[in-house]
């Protein structure tokens, strides 16, 4: 599929919501692409610029995002505050209570992820009243979409994590608190688990064939990537897929390496760091 048509599709296919006056699509099922970007973005699915594949020395680690070939970060030191959008709820209270839980549980478990692998100097969450990095915001994302997030390096009117009504139906099978935790993993810097070839091995030819029509719209992103450590089935980043995944989107023990090994890089050469 060429980048334009891609585009076309993505337009014709692809679920959007609008913020602040402009059009966003929603990718990967959790990520936004803005309308000015999506011939970028297209161009990086269909492999103009896509992420290269590492040597096994290096694959000790996650799936990172990567821009230019550095893995992106936030610089060293940053304390990711954020608040929790009680306005966007009006109307719907017993959400606002549930996401309010989901939001702090999540935060907090990333928190205690960092304090284990000895970087919670280095990043980690924390509620302020005012000023913060980002908001988690409720906004209707369509019929099957929990939520969505961003990356290190989306700028600062990206900076949200929505939560839809999908996130609060009572037959939902995942894990409420572990959808924003999966949602913080992009926010720190990190891929889906699933986008690598390993995620379709025992697939018949058929589910595969199928799974790769749908990998330029929902599963390949718009940015490079690198692998942080070896496939992990159990990752806090994947989807349920294939038989792998979990609906509690709970850390692996390599989820949380790899949260290490990215805040502990020091080579400038490896790395983007972003700014709040």
């Amino acid at each position: 599929m060429s980048p334009s048509k891609l585009v076309e599709y993505i337009v014709q296919h692809t679920p959007s919501i609008e913020i602040k006056g402009r059009t966003y699509f929603i990718v990967e099922r959790d990520q936004l692409v803005d309308e000015d970007q999506l011939l970028k973005y297209a161009e990086r699915v269909t492999g103009v610029a896509s992420g290269k594949a590492q040597e096994p020395s290096r694959c000790e680690r996650l799936v990172a995002a990567t821009v230019d070939g550095k893995m992106t970060r936030w610089k060293p030191g940053t304390e990711l505050t954020w608040s929790f959008d009680e306005e966007s709820f009006k109307g719907h209270d017993d959400w606002r209570d549930q996401a309010e839980k989901m939001c702090t549980q999540a935060a907090d478990d990333w928190n205690k992820a960092a304090e284990e692998q000895e970087i919670r100097e280095k990043i980690g969450f924390s509620r302020v009243a005012k000023d913060p990095v980002f908001h988690f915001a409720y906004k209707e994302l369509g019929a099957s979409l929990a939520a969505v997030a961003f990356y290190p390096s989306d700028p600062p009117d990206m900076r949200s994590v929505y939560i839809s009504s999908v996130s609060f139906r009572a037959n939902l099978p995942y894990d409420k608190p572990g959808i924003v935790r999966h949602e913080l993993g992009h926010v720190l810097g990190f891929r889906h688990e699933h986008i690598r070839e390993e995620a379709q091995e025992g697939m018949t030819p058929a589910a595969k064939q199928k799974m790769e029509q749908r990998m330029s719209a929902w599963v390949k992103g718009s940015i490079g990537a690198e692998d942080l450590t070896v496939y992990d089935k159990q990752s806090v980043m994947h989807y349920p897929l294939n038989g792998h995944g979990t609906m509690t989107f709970e850390f692996s023990d390599l989820d949380k390496k790899g949260f290490g090994v990215l805040y502990k890089e020091s080579d400038p050469a490896k790395i983007k760091e972003c700014e709040v």
